[in-house]
């Protein structure tokens, strides 16, 4: 995945959903710092539905902190890219 808080060009952002990344776009600071994990629960059947906004998480070693996540405007073809996990998968299919 990739989080940023918006994307320069739409070429950058397709060819993250090409590669079977994630484009998250975050509104503000970012909630967390290099080397934290991140947990995106039921990412893929969020992906699948076509979800606008989803709650992810730190992984932090005092526990979780919830912070919200935008997946923006996907086409029905984009989200079955990232599903399949790339492009050339998605023409495989």
């Amino acid at each position: 995945a990739n989080i940023a808080n918006e994307y320069a060009t739409k070429r950058y952002r397709s060819n993250l959903i090409n590669w079977g990344m994630v484009p998250f776009i975050i509104d503000g600071e970012i909630p967390f710092e290099n080397g934290d994990y991140l947990f995106v629960p039921q990412l893929k059947q969020a992906v699948q539905e076509g979800a606008s906004q989803m709650p992810a998480y730190v992984v932090k070693a005092g526990g979780l902190k919830e912070f919200p996540i935008k997946l923006g405007a996907l086409t029905e073809d984009e989200r079955t890219i990232i599903t399949d996990g790339c492009l050339i998968n998605f023409y495989r299919n």
